[in-house]
């Protein structure tokens, strides 16, 4: 296929494209990066199907389909956790920090926590509610949680 035979496909599907963009909410994609992500959909559709190139109904149906679920598959990977600040624009971080949020202690929320801890290992009775104490610091699970935790609930009233 020649450059200008794929061009003059290209502007026959370029309706599907922006018909799809109107549908769609691809972040940080402009019109261009539609036009030109179209173009790659429709290159790779050619080329696994050549014989659509002689029927354009059925490339026109062939290519919707493939470039909406291309899309749904940018969409899904755009909005997955994981990838949260892939879709941010980027921006100095001085000029914006004040924006990142800091799930983390303050150190004089943190020394005071760890003086809290100190002071409720120091009441514990025994080894066991110690290795309980430790258990509970930990995340784990076991038997006499709720309990250990109703008894600690009063020394941790100030980190809420």
């Amino acid at each position: 296929m020649r450059e200008d035979e794929f061009d003059s496909l290209c502007k026959k599907v370029r309706p599907i494209i922006l018909k799809l963009k109107r549908s769609y909410h691809i972040h940080l994609w402009d019109y261009n990066d539609w036009l030109q992500e179209g173009d790659i959909v429709l290159f790779s559709l050619l080329y696994e199907h050549p014989d659509l190139y002689y029927d354009e109904l059925k490339l026109y149906v062939y290519f919707k389909t493939k470039f909406s679920n291309y899309l749904k598959d940018v969409i899904r990977q755009q909005e997955s956790y994981k990838r949260k600040f892939n879709k941010m624009a980027y921006e100095e971080i001085s000029e914006i920090g004040h924006c990142v949020s800091d799930k983390s202690l303050a150190l004089d929320d943190y020394v005071a926590y760890k003086e809290v801890i100190q002071e409720a290992e120091n009441n514990l009775d025994g080894k066991e509610e110690r290795e309980m104490f430790q258990k509970l610091l930990r995340g784990e699970r076991f038997a006499g949680r709720q309990k250990m935790i109703k008894k600690l609930r009063p020394l941790f009233k100030d980190f809420k």
